[in-house]
């Protein structure tokens, strides 16, 4: 049974890496169909404007404001509304829902700075329902389309913003570390602009799924912690984008401009992940420190600052890098099973040494004799006497057929190793198959990575028999990558990184299953970057961010089938990113933020854009005691329907101020949100669709008869 097991484990993992995928730049954001569980208590009052001039338009807000100022303010545009010397001015709890045909547009001679404005305001959002996107059209004027300062909480979806001579939209936020006051753009489309999108002094601002074309200057241009750029796309622009950013990604976006992106000396540990170029030589220029670029392809050449420092360069291909003395370079490039190149350099200022492939056993076929595994200690010699022989060199190694793990140590990998794996090694140490856990017992494992250098595994199956804690034990050091490699059955985790170094670690498109805890184990660790993985079936979570986990990624991940949680993140971390993953099935939740029993906060941390279907609960949010919390995280847009509990458990006393956006929460089995005061936790999202003129019931009888009354009506 346990056989069938794992057989079915595999089935399942191998069909999932083709929809989880790789290099995609896709779609992340879906508009929510429905109203909201969180709406449904809202206090609403509908204002429908058709053509005239602003000002009439500004007095009919303004009334209804000051008559209701308890109620949000759904605001429906048809037809143009003509913008001279003075903005649409827009405050806190409004919403601009515009038809197809709306159109907020410059007049001759328009001297108005912006046509909309909002400042010092939360709760605002301005989108089109629908499939059309209404006009922001600022007709060539040296005008912004909308300014907003002091912002917090503003959601702008399905916008088009059109000639703007200044600049589209010119976003600064009110708190530059609060990810609860968070804002979002997506959707919209930019076009011939001065610059597109300019965004500043906010965190965790989310730009999703926009089109940039044709804009005078720079087409985005982003300072904002821990932001994520995904999915937009970028053409006829002088630069795509410039970033301030600190610890933001960049990932999946499609970008035909002479620049594609630029690093300003200000930005420091950005992810800049899976971008793809039009292959004309565009540039990537660099400046900043930590920046950590990864698998980009057709972008041609990495330009470097003088000054930049801590640059990690990992498997981009073909992308050229200037000579520019620049020391802190840490360019990786190594062979690996779906590209075994034969480049020369694989790590600058070293060469590069092929040992001959070994070939291990192999297993009896038709008329073809079996031949029995070889230890995985003849590999340790042959690395290791090559190592020695050649210190100045990478070595790559190709191990061919099936090998066999007969000491808990395993393979030691040395420094500047690559290896790649056509086949499988088992690990069969003699002992008790899924030990009892024990807090000191030595650790085991199948491969070890080196303390100091450069590593890579890629391919074939590491197999832990149940028996090696772990398949892979990234504990140690070294920038690594680990790729393309099925990691099953180990004892305790798949893979574990706990106390390593500061040297970030790639774990991209391996299948992660049926070991005994976790399936990928972020723990006491640094820039764990876990990518578009399938992790399936194992005893714990798919993937645990753990106590003192620092800087770390979950991006466009599968996690199905596990025992505990799609993905964990807990016990008081912060600043750590979960993001396009699909969640499902899993026995408790899709994705769990919690903290038991480390003093402090896990939080702040962005969840976005995940789908938690079938789990126990989708998303879900708590603390322990009043010193073990988990305050102040953003959750946008993740897809939570059939779940055997509730969608959304959105904190207790313990977990206050989280912010939900955006979020789809439907036909969850007993609840779609559970909820308590204790929480104050934070709802917003935009409408769903226009009600038009004759649509009026939504709005509440309570606040209508209000308004009457105070209009003398």
């Amino acid at each position: 049974m346990i056989t069938s097991h794992r057989i079915l484990g595999f089935a399942f993992a191998f069909l999932l890496s083709s929809t989880t995928g790789s290099m995609a730049t896709g779609k992340f954001f879906t508009p929510p169909e429905f109203e909201q569980p969180s709406n449904t208590d809202e206090l609403r009052h509908h204002i429908f404007l058709s053509a005239r001039h602003v000002s009439d338009a500004q007095s009919v807000i303004d009334t209804a404001r000051k008559a209701i100022p308890e109620a949000r303010l759904m605001i429906e545009i048809n037809g143009a509304l003509i913008i001279k010397d003075t903005p649409l001015r827009l405050g806190s709890n409004m919403s601009l829902l515009l038809s197809p045909s709306a159109r907020i547009q410059a007049s001759r001679n328009c001297t108005a700075e912006s046509l909309i404005e909002i400042v010092d305001a939360g709760r605002v959002s301005i989108s089109s329902p629908g499939t059309i996107a209404g006009t922001i059209d600022g007709n060539g004027y040296p005008v912004t389309g909308i300014r907003i300062k002091g912002g917090k909480r503003i959601l702008i979806d399905n916008v088009t913003i059109i000639g703007c001579n200044t600049v589209g939209i010119d976003y600064s936020g009110s708190d530059p570390a609060a990810f609860n006051k968070a804002s979002v753009v997506t959707r919209c489309n930019f076009i011939k602009n001065g610059q597109g999108l300019r965004i500043a002094s906010t965190a965790a601002f989310l730009c999703l799924d926009n089109t940039f074309s044709h804009q005078k200057g720079i087409a985005l241009e982003i300072d904002s912690l821990n932001s994520i750029v995904a999915g937009n796309s970028f053409e006829g622009n002088p630069t795509g984008i410039y970033s301030k950013s600190d610890r933001g990604i960049i990932a999946r976006n499609t970008i035909k401009d002479a620049v594609a992106i630029e690093l300003s000396a200000q930005s420091k540990g950005n992810l800049i992940a899976e971008n793809i170029g039009d292959g004309s030589g565009q540039q990537l220029l660099i400046n900043g420190a930590g920046h950590q670029v990864f698998r980009n392809r057709e972008i041609g050449k990495a330009v470097l600052a003088d000054d930049c420092s801590e640059l990690f360069l990992i498997s981009n291909a073909d992308m050229e890098c200037n000579d520019s003395g620049v020391s802190d370079v840490r360019f990786f490039d190594p062979p690996t099973f779906s590209n075994h190149h034969k480049k020369p350099i694989i790590v600058q200022g070293m060469g590069r040494h092929d040992i001959p492939p070994i070939q291990g056993g192999r297993r009896k076929k038709g008329n073809r004799e079996a031949v029995p595994a070889v230890n995985l200690a003849y590999v340790q010699e042959v690395l290791s006497q090559a190592s020695a022989d050649h210190p100045n060199d990478v070595l790559v190694l190709k191990l061919e057929g099936e090998f066999i793990s007969r000491t808990p140590a395993g393979l030691v990998m040395p420094p500047n190793t690559c290896i790649i794996l056509d086949g499988r090694i088992l690990a069969d140490l003699g002992t008790a198959l899924e030990p009892d856990w024990v807090r000191e017992a030595e650790l085991s494992q199948i491969i070890l990575l080196p303390e100091t250098g450069y590593s890579s595994i890629s391919g074939g199956k590491l197999d832990g028999g149940r028996q090696a804690f772990h398949p892979i034990n990234a504990n140690t050091g070294s920038i690594a990558l680990i790729e393309d490699v099925n990691v099953a059955s180990g004892a305790r985790d798949g893979i574990n990184t706990k106390s390593r170094s500061d040297d970030p670690v790639f774990i991209y498109r391996c299948n992660v299953y049926a070991n005994g805890g976790r399936g990928i184990w972020s723990h006491v660790a640094k820039r764990i970057h876990s990518i578009a993985n399938n992790c399936v079936a194992n005893n714990s979570d798919g993937i645990d961010l753990d106590a003192h986990s620092i800087d770390c990624t979950a991006l466009f991940n599968t996690c199905t089938g596990n025992k505990r949680h799609g993905v964990f993140i807990e016990e008081a971390i912060s600043h750590n990113i979960v993001f396009g993953n699909q969640l499902n099935a899993n026995h408790q939740a899709g994705v769990h933020v919690w903290n038991e029993e480390v003093v402090g906060n896990t939080g702040p941390n962005l969840i976005a854009a995940n789908e938690c279907n079938g789990n126990r609960r989708g998303v879900s949010v708590g603390g322990r005691a009043m010193d073990k919390t988990a305050h102040g995280n953003f959750f946008f847009n993740n897809i939570c329907r059939e779940n055997r509990l509730n969608g959304t458990w959105d904190g207790n006393s313990k977990a206050t101020g989280n912010y939900f956006s955006q979020n789809i929460i439907m036909h969850n089995r007993e609840r779609e949100i559970a909820t308590s005061s204790s929480a104050e936790s934070i709802y917003f999202d935009t409408a769903v669709k226009l009600t038009g003129e004759k649509g009026r019931a939504p709005t509440p009888m309570l606040g209508m008869r209000r308004l009457l009354f105070l209009l003398g009506l």
